[in-house]
């Protein structure tokens, strides 16, 4: 029987991300400093199984992000060929607090589904889940967890 679909409007945590998966997504970001970066987070809710960093298409990648499309196609695809959905989508504030800004409010074309801000203004870098409304945003609850259901990244990640 098939599971039912994420509801990203009625989920409220805690999103339960694999320790690893917590240390590759900061490792993305502190490396594509002082570029934003980008990707995906995918499972089946609330844990996280899959971690998907994509390439920052954006020209002005210092203060914006745009994902690649061409990898945000892989991605999905990958995550529909294991039954899984995009669990939260991530990007870092290299310059600033791990607070969602006016264009993550304005370029925020997912709905509800779970917001990961990694600020690098700290060290360690601040992790915080959100939850984007059109004028605003709630903080959702994570926790990191053991890496036991991690599944590999797919190829060109």
């Amino acid at each position: 029987m098939a599971r039912p679909p994420f509801d990203p409007e009625g989920f409220e945590g805690p999103l339960e991300i694999p320790s690893g998966v917590v240390a590759a997504m900061i490792a993305h970001c502190v490396r594509e400093a002082p570029r934003e970066c980008c990707g995906l987070l995918g499972g089946a809710p609330p844990r996280v199984g899959s971690f998907h960093p994509l390439r920052n298409a954006a020209t002005a990648a210092e203060t914006r992000y745009d994902a690649d499309p061409r990898d945000l196609i892989d991605a999905v695809v990958d995550l529909r060929r294991r039954d899984a959905e995009i669990l939260a989508i991530y990007h870092s504030h290299p310059r600033w607090e791990a607070v969602p800004s006016r264009t993550d409010l304005d370029e925020n074309h997912y709905g509800a589904v779970p917001r990961i801000i990694v600020s690098l203004l700290t060290d360690p870098p601040d992790v915080r889940v959100w939850r984007l409304g059109r004028d605003d945003f709630q903080e959702v609850p994570w926790v990191a967890v053991d890496d036991d259901a991690l599944h590999p990244p797919t190829a060109g990640e």
